[in-house]
C-alpha cells in the first residue's frame, strides 16, 4: 500500500512539473488581473490546450468512453435522409461500424497521447458526443 501511495505521489509531482514547464512556455496570456491587482483571475476559455498532449489524451479517453453515441447519431442521420424504418435498420448497422472505428481512434489517441501532433484528430468531429448531439438535434428539430 505504501508503494502504491509513493507511485501515485510521484506521478502527481511529475504531472505538476510538466504543467509548470508548459505554463512558462505559454506565458501568462490567460491570466487577467481583476480590480484587486494582487488576485489573479484565470480565464479557462483562453488557456491553449489544443496543441498539448493533454488535449490528445482527453480526446482519446472521451472517444473511448463515448464511442457508443455514434449509434443514435447514425440512426438519426439515416432516418432524416430516408425514412425511420431504414434509419432503425441500416442506421443501426452504420452506427455500430462507426462506433467501432471511433473506439479504435479513441484507443489510438489514448495510447499515443505523448506523440505529436496533438491538435489533429483521427476522426472529425473531434468528439463523438458532438456528432451525436448535432445529428439528433437536426432530426428532432
Amino acid at each position: 500500500m505504501k508503494n502504491l501511495i509513493l507511485v501515485l505521489f510521484a506521478l502527481v509531482v511529475l504531472m505538476a512539473a510538466t504543467s509548470f514547464v508548459y505554463a512558462h512556455e505559454m506565458g501568462d496570456d490567460y491570466i487577467e488581473y481583476g480590480s484587486i491587482n494582487t488576485i489573479p483571475v484565470i480565464d479557462a476559455d483562453k488557456i491553449p490546450y489544443g496543441d498539448r498532449p493533454i488535449n490528445k489524451l482527453n480526446r482519446g479517453v472521451m472517444n473511448s468512453v463515448g464511442f457508443w453515441t455514434e449509434i443514435p447519431a447514425q440512426v438519426c442521420k439515416v432516418s432524416d435522409e430516408t425514412d425511420p424504418l431504414t434509419g432503425i435498420t441500416f442506421g443501426l448497422v452504420q452506427g455500430a461500424v462507426t462506433s467501432v472505428i471511433r473506439a479504435g481512434a479513441g484507443v489510438f489517441d489514448t495510447l499515443t497521447f505523448m506523440v505529436p501532433p496533438y491538435n489533429k484528430p483521427v476522426m472529425v468531429p473531434e468528439y463523438a458526443y458532438l456528432r451525436a448531439d448535432q445529428k439528433i438535434k437536426d432530426y428532432l428539430w
